[in-house]
């Protein structure tokens, strides 16, 4: 993935989270909490990604322990935020998985020469 995109992500989030902290502080937390998972998740993504498409023949055993590692980490932010609620709140975290989404979304629309339907 491109630089651009993990600063583009890294900037919603601490936007959002200074906006959130005045309404509740948890919900702060709970956006930096899943936006740090979902960096992470989009990092071992495009590391996966990257050795998938340039390989001839799929290495299962890179993939399968990678996809394992993803969802294993996304288990232990959802445990995270579950256990300690009186520190985050499942409405940041929801918030926080998405951003990764929207940064995209960003960079797809702010490219030059594409146009819309």
């Amino acid at each position: 993935m491109k630089l651009k995109i993990y600063l583009i992500t890294t900037a919603i989030a601490l936007f959002l989270s200074m906006g959130a902290y005045f309404i509740d502080v948890r919900i702060a937390y709970g956006i930096m909490l899943s936006a740090i998972y979902s960096l992470i998740n989009m990092l071992l993504l495009s590391v996966s990604m990257k050795a998938a498409l340039g390989a001839d023949n799929l290495n299962y055993a890179f993939l399968i322990p990678m996809n394992i590692l993803r969802f294993g980490l996304l288990i232990v932010v959802l445990y995270i935020a579950v256990k300690n609620q009186d520190t985050f709140h499942m409405v940041g975290v929801a918030i926080g998985f998405t951003l990764f989404l929207a940064a995209l979304l960003i960079d797809a629309l702010t490219r030059k020469g594409r146009t819309m339907i």
